[in-house]
């Protein structure tokens, strides 16, 4: 509907589609990289954002173009203890991304 209706999406994965979520995760190959870090509030924030664009093991998916992977550490300092956290988060797309300094 969102595709047909001329708009663009881009939709994290989560456990709500699990072959789609297993296969994005088990076929995802980096094309295109970028970092970015912010830091403030007591806290640091790394970001890396990957983009695939081959979907040849990958369930078809109406308007699907692009994969993103975004894999973050977050350090946050109180007390004199830095606790960190780690996190990886998967997306699909229908825009045609050729890198991933958007994000």
């Amino acid at each position: 509907m969102i595709v047909n209706s001329g708009n663009d999406y881009i939709a994290a994965l989560k456990g709500n589609q699990p072959t789609l979520f297993q296969d994005v995760k088990t076929n995802f190959i980096p094309e295109f990289n970028c970092n970015q870090i912010n830091k403030g509030h007591g806290r640091i924030e790394k970001r890396h954002v990957s983009i695939c664009k081959n979907l040849d093991c990958i369930r078809p998916w109406p308007g699907l173009t692009t994969l993103i992977k975004v894999q973050s550490e977050r350090q946050v300092f109180t007390h004199n203890v830095i606790e960190v956290t780690t996190q990886t988060r998967y997306y699909i797309s229908h825009l045609l991304f050729d890198s991933p300094r958007i994000w």
